[in-house]
């Protein structure tokens, strides 16, 4: 998507917004967890698609929000691309995210014991 999103970027009368920069940027860091440790990687992706959901960050050369009014009330502003991929990779990823917990919590407890000795 952001090889799209800048291509038209580059090609195109349309400018890029500090949202545009963003995402790239923190894209370049995503790749180089990847290389270096998969975990941090796997939970800086979901923050990465929570952010672009959120208007933090874009990934697509035109910025389309919505959000749902009730009276008064309303939803923040999302981009329901990025809510989509983020729906995505939470469930390719559950099983993954899980076994990341579990393992937080495994430590936490054993560093609980060893004080407690």
């Amino acid at each position: 998507m952001l090889i799209y999103c800048w291509g038209i970027i580059l090609t195109t009368e349309i400018l890029a917004t500090w949202r545009q920069y963003i995402g790239l940027l923190l894209f370049f860091i995503l790749a180089f967890l990847f290389l270096k440790n998969i975990v941090a990687a796997i939970i800086s992706t979901g923050l990465y698609l929570l952010l672009a959901t959120f208007n933090l960050l874009a990934m697509t050369p035109t910025i389309t929000v919505s959000g749902i009014r009730i009276g008064a009330i309303s939803t923040p502003p999302v981009q329901l691309i990025s809510l989509g991929l983020f729906i995505l990779y939470f469930c390719l990823n559950m099983d993954s995210l899980i076994d990341i917990y579990l393992d937080y919590k495994e430590a936490s407890v054993v560093t609980v014991e060893r004080k407690k000795d």
